[in-house]
């Protein structure tokens, strides 16, 4: 159990109350609930505080010193231990202690601690945008004991970053060679762009980690780039990309793959929206391997799946509960059509209550028309009615307002209705890959599109001097989320063979009420550490911290 501030507004003002929750689990799925209200926290004063405290110590037969105890601090601890359990266990400092030159300030300053910091931020994503020198102040490690680190510092670790991104990628990925097995028969580069953060003109309202304002801000800038994963989804690294690339930077990925990886086979992943991608174009016209995606977005592409979805419903195969497939072949080239059952029947339930709430208004306005021309009177139609704007009328519903007779009718479309609930969740799938099965190519698609919607931000540090330097710093800071992401696989991987079913999201939602408590009692600084409950003891176990690797300092 654990202490929440909950803040809502009303009338223009905010309002913080203070509730106990308790994580409980159903199914697979971990949930919270309130067990207790405790009111406005205006109102719980400093005595009201210590007499809860002298209360529950009384009932809980807990000796209660006395003397006054003022908490003073309330840092994150649970997520941030398990992350650092596994920075430690990839050797991430030893890593950049050993590839790193030593020279400039790079011995006054703790790199991998710098490093170790923003991957921590980029894992926990905090909600607040907040200077990562400022954030990082929140979280208890032994190793900041002591420390004042600026911005300065983040900003000469992106550089020491910067300088050596591939022999850093290359030792991380020795050494998980070293923790478990990695398939190195075939990697996919996934084509992802990121927006990143705009780059501040002054050192002014440094925000996020870190984002500045001044005045309006400037828009945010697109960056495009390969994410290297190995064929059982372990990040390997990334390279950054010319918004249209050349055949010479994808064999220079091919180059990279074998040279650091030892892979020599790569299949790349992109999307083909409305827009054309020219990557892809250069990709297909060079025969490489490719896997391309798309929404059902032309009517030929939905009405071929449509078809095939009604007409031979048969012959999709089962991957999971939520998603099918079934196989086309052209020539040389493979049409996977990907169904979600479970998102379309899930739509149809969202559209089913919205567009009901549309056709009682419908209802309303169709009989203020009745009722006013029966009456002889002027009928009350409005066409500019916000029900007319809305966009699932104007798409779902076909009305008409006869002047001659003044009579209003509708109409719902249940035939479009119906199309776009079969086609809800589904995608197209298109490759020249030969040798892999259709279920892999799905499952390592939708892995890598999961994998790559948590780059689209890419946080900014500083401003740029050149387009080179900016490149640098791009690099940077996708090593900085490639490196968070190979943490949260491997804490993942653990935990699968500890017999774990969690995901990191789940995992960090409970290790997250965790916390370290630091109390003044008179002169004497005590810390504490909230309740450990036994499904944050199976995590930790889990990925091997153990109860005597928990010692508080």
């Amino acid at each position: 159990m654990f202490f929440r501030k909950i803040t809502s507004r009303s009338n223009g003002k905010e309002y913080t109350y203070l509730k106990l929750i308790e994580n409980y689990r159903e199914g697979d799925k971990v949930k919270q609930r309130v067990i207790a209200n405790l009111g406005s926290m205006d109102k719980l004063t400093p005595d009201k505080v210590n007499g809860l405290i002298a209360g529950l110590s009384k009932i809980c037969g807990v000796d209660h010193q006395s003397g006054h105890l003022e908490t003073k601090k309330i840092l994150r601890y649970g997520e941030v231990l398990a992350i650092h359990k596994i920075y430690e266990l990839l050797g991430v400092e030893r890593i950049i202690e050993e590839t790193v030159a030593p020279g400039k300030d790079y011995e006054t300053m703790n790199i991998s601690l710098l490093v170790e910091l923003m991957a921590i931020n980029q894992i926990i994503k905090p909600q607040h945008k907040q200077a990562i020198s400022d954030w990082y102040k929140c979280l208890y490690l032994p190793s900041l004991s002591g420390k004042e680190l600026s911005a300065h510092h983040f900003y000469r670790a992106l550089d020491v970053v910067a300088d050596y991104k591939e022999e850093l990628e290359r030792n991380i990925f020795n050494k998980l060679t070293s923790l478990m097995h990695i398939n190195t028969d075939l990697a996919f580069c996934r084509l992802a762009t990121g927006m990143i953060e705009p780059a501040p003109r002054e050192e002014l309202n440094l925000t996020s980690y870190g984002r500045y304002i001044l005045g309006e801000p400037e828009e945010y800038k697109k960056v495009d780039f390969g994410l290297l994963v190995s064929r059982d989804g372990m990040p390997l690294g990334h390279r950054v990309l010319h918004e249209s690339s050349e055949d010479w930077e994808f064999r220079s990925i091919m180059d990279y793959l074998k040279k650091s990886f030892g892979i020599d086979k790569c299949t790349f992943m992109g999307e083909r929206s409305v827009i054309n991608n020219p990557n892809l174009e250069i990709l297909i016209a060079h025969n490489y391997d490719y896997i391309i995606g798309s929404k059902l977005i032309s009517k030929p592409d939905r009405e071929m799946f449509k078809l095939e979805w009604q007409a031979n419903r048969h012959e999709f195969q089962e991957i999971s509960e939520d998603l099918w497939f079934k196989e086309i072949k052209n020539g040389d080239t493979r049409y996977l059509l990907c169904s979600n059952p479970m998102g379309s029947e899930q739509m149809r339930a969202l559209l089913g209550e919205r567009l009901h709430d549309i056709e009682n208004e419908l209802q309303v306005i169709k009989k203020t028309v009745q009722d006013g021309r029966t009456s002889k009177g002027k009928p009350v139609f409005n066409k500019n009615l916000l029900v007319f704007k809305d966009n699932y009328c104007r798409k779902y519903f076909e009305w008409h307002y006869d002047e001659s007779t003044m009579e209003f009718s509708y109409r719902r479309r249940d035939d479009l209705l119906d199309q776009d609930g079969v086609l809800a969740g589904s995608f197209l799938l298109e490759t020249n890959n030969n040798f892999l099965r259709g279920e892999e190519i799905i499952k390592a698609y939708t892995g890598l599109a999961l994998l790559s919607d948590s780059f689209r931000e890419i946080k900014n540090f500083e401003p740029w001097e050149n387009l080179l330097h900016a490149e640098l710093k791009v690099s940077a800071n996708i090593f900085i989320c490639v490196l968070a992401a190979i943490i949260e696989k491997t804490m993942e991987i653990l935990m699968r063979q500890a017999g774990l079913t969690l995901d990191m999201r789940q995992a960090l939602l409970l290790l997250e009420d965790i916390k370290i408590v630091i109390s003044q009692l008179d002169d004497q600084e005590l810390k504490s550490v909230t309740n450990i409950s036994q499904y944050q003891e199976d995590i930790f176990n889990a990925i091997g911290l153990f109860k005597e690797q928990r010692t508080i300092v």
